[in-house]
């Protein structure tokens, strides 16, 4: 199954896109060597986070790639969504979870709150690249304990036109470009394309193929040699 315009036929009082994949890593610099050696990709230094991760950023144009690390275990085991990331670095997983972008979050929440979703207050958040520029928004979780899902965690980023993660300057050896297709697994797949096509219907295509869990599977990005998977 495969969701390109579901939702079309309801106006939503929101935007929202793909924004970032979050690969968890165990070690940044090696995991930086790998996607430049697998895939084409060169991943540029990102910075630390206050609740104890770091990450590196493989800008994309539109969406990027984000690989992060644990590198405080006792500062990040107090966040459901960076316990997640630990377990899922130490697991081999591809994926711990995605980001999907809005523009304006307090209305995007308050709508999401009239539909009847159970949501978590939105947080702040923050990280200072090497250059010293301070990169701020906020976020907000879909689902109660960042348990495992399809369904992204919100962010409305609060950055400087061109600031974007996705804008920084790079030439990637395979020229590769967004995003343009993400496939997911989940023990009920049917249900699973509803949440995705409710949130992002025209606005992302994908698939739900039948899975022991909810997850990210695979992303495809475009590039001049073909698509380039990454799964």
């Amino acid at each position: 199954m495969t969701g390109t315009e579901g939702g079309a036929r309801r106006r939503r009082p929101f935007f929202v896109v793909l924004d970032h994949v979050l690969v968890p890593v165990v070690d940044l610099e090696s995991a930086a060597g790998r996607f430049r050696m697998d895939y084409g990709l060169l991943a540029l230094p990102g910075g630390r986070h206050p609740w104890g991760t770091a990450n590196m950023i493989i800008p994309l144009g539109s969406n990027y790639i984000e690989l992060i690390a644990v590198v405080d275990q006792a500062r990040a085991a107090e966040s459901p969504r960076y316990r997640r990331i630990a377990e899922a670095a130490r697991a081999g997983k591809p994926f711990a979870t995605w980001a999907a972008r809005t523009d304006n979050l307090s209305r995007m929440r308050r709508a999401l709150l009239r539909r009847g979703w159970q949501l978590e207050p939105a947080l702040a958040g923050s990280r200072t690249r090497p250059d010293g520029v301070l990169l701020e928004w906020r976020s907000q979780e879909l689902v109660p304990g960042a348990a495992p899902s399809v369904l992204p965690f919100l962010i409305e980023w609060r950055v400087p036109d061109g600031m974007h993660p996705a804008q920084a300057e790079v030439r990637h050896p395979s020229a590769a470009g967004d995003i343009a297709f993400a496939r997911f697994e989940s023990p009920d797949p049917a249900a699973a394309r509803a949440e995705l096509t409710d949130l992002v219907g025209g606005n992302l295509a994908f698939s739900v193929e039948g899975g022991p869990q909810p997850a990210l599977v695979e992303v495809q990005l475009e590039a001049p040699a073909g698509r380039i998977s990454i799964r």
